[in-house]
């Protein structure tokens, strides 16, 4: 632990806080992938399923029927040291360098956000995420409050189309009589869908049931990977009753676990879509936007940058995030970027690089479009929902 308590100063203090992250890639035996995520090969048989979601400043091990140790978790690829070291041990060696003293404190030493890209092939079978409470009591687990938001590409899968909650006349009797008899598909008939359009988003919280469509995905969320599938068949592929299930008695309790209420709220759309909302124009530079604006939720946020070319913006935030570079070509504070390379797109610029005076720079000839994603309470603002 001396060793890499070592070495991880030392990165630390020649990277001035900027961290350069591995690619992370996961993959799902549930959905197949599209090839989105700049892999050639991203099929890795029938017992591992699709490459078809990436991981980005991850801390958290993925959940799947076959166990790889660490996968899921982000490793920091150390440039002025040998070695390489989770993110997660980083964050519990040097809390305060890393989150801020008062971040770590409040927070665990922990990030607390997860941020993938979707790569799907098919749209992800009907779901649902615990409420936190939910989560603690049956799996020990965190909460899973998640938004999206959908990237620019010309490939947008076979259907782009999301099922969203509930529709407002349906109740717990129209979906146990589908979940008892777990033989089809036909719990979709009970969920609006939504299109997917590029450069929006929605925002879904614990206990709302959805099935993501196949739109390539910005999606953060709060760090776990609980969940309860609710369709026994998705694209003629039957999913084990068990998936549903996971521990709980009976479909009665798997029930219990939906938000009924935020579900089937007839303005479900108007309430819980998403636009990006202007912040600046950095000085004719670039166009800043919240992405995922913490007006509607404390549990993370997220801007997108666009540095014109051949301009530079100086930045400086509230807090750690992480940086993935979506187009373009730069450099922050000199550490070179590339959107579309894994392994020179992702960077965790720590709380102490993070809240200083950082430039970023645009070297190409088009716009270069980054995002950056922010754990809990970093930014917070009035709530724009009723109640809430």
């Amino acid at each position: 632990m001396a060793d890499l308590e070592r070495a991880l100063k030392r990165e630390l203090d020649l990277s001035n806080g900027i961290l350069r992250l591995e690619p992370t890639f996961v993959p799902r035996t549930l959905y197949p992938g599209l090839g989105r995520l700049g892999l050639d090969n991203y099929y890795l048989g029938p017992e591992r399923g699709w490459i078809c979601e990436r991981w980005l400043a991850s801390s958290v091990e993925a959940v799947n029927p076959v166990k790889v140790e660490d996968e899921g978790l982000s490793f920091i690829s150390l440039t002025h040291v040998k070695g390489r070291v989770r993110l997660r041990d980083a964050l519990q060696i040097f809390p305060g360098r890393m989150l801020g003293d008062r971040y770590a404190r409040e927070h665990n030493n922990r990030f607390g956000v997860l941020t993938k890209i979707l790569d799907i092939g098919s749209p992800i079978p009907w779901h649902i995420h615990a409420k936190e409470e939910d989560a603690k009591r049956y799996w020990n687990m965190n909460g899973k409050e998640e938004a999206y938001y959908f990237l620019d590409v010309e490939e947008k899968g076979p259907l782009p189309y999301s099922h969203l909650g509930v529709h407002p006349d349906v109740s717990e009797d129209d979906l146990l009589p589908i979940l008892k008899r777990w033989n089809d598909d036909k719990v979709l008939d009970l969920s609006p869908a939504y299109r997917l359009n590029v450069g929006e988003g929605f925002h879904i919280f614990p206990g709302v049931p959805h099935a993501p469509g196949t739109m390539l995905t910005l999606e953060v969320q709060e760090e776990s990977d609980v969940y309860n599938i609710l369709q026994a068949v998705c694209y003629g592929r039957r999913i084990p009753k068990e998936e549903m299930l996971r521990g709980l008695p009976d479909e009665e309790a798997v029930a219990r676990l939906i938000d009924w209420e935020r579900s089937r709220d007839p303005y479900f759309y108007r309430k819980y879509h998403m636009v990006p909302e202007k912040i600046s124009d950095l000085n004719g530079n670039g166009i800043e936007y919240w992405i995922f604006n913490p007006n509607r939720t404390w549990k993370f946020s997220g801007k997108e940058i666009r540095v014109h070319p051949r301009r530079t913006v100086e930045s400086v935030e509230k807090g750690a995030y992480m940086l993935f570079v979506w187009r373009g070509e730069g450099s922050v504070e000199g550490i070179k970027v590339k959107g579309g390379v894994p392994g020179m797109d992702e960077l965790f610029i720590t709380a102490e690089a993070a809240t200083e005076a950082h430039r970023i720079v645009n070297t190409g000839r088009e716009d270069l479009i980054i995002y950056k994603i922010f754990g809990p309470d970093v930014y917070r603002e009035p709530i724009i929902y009723n109640g809430t």
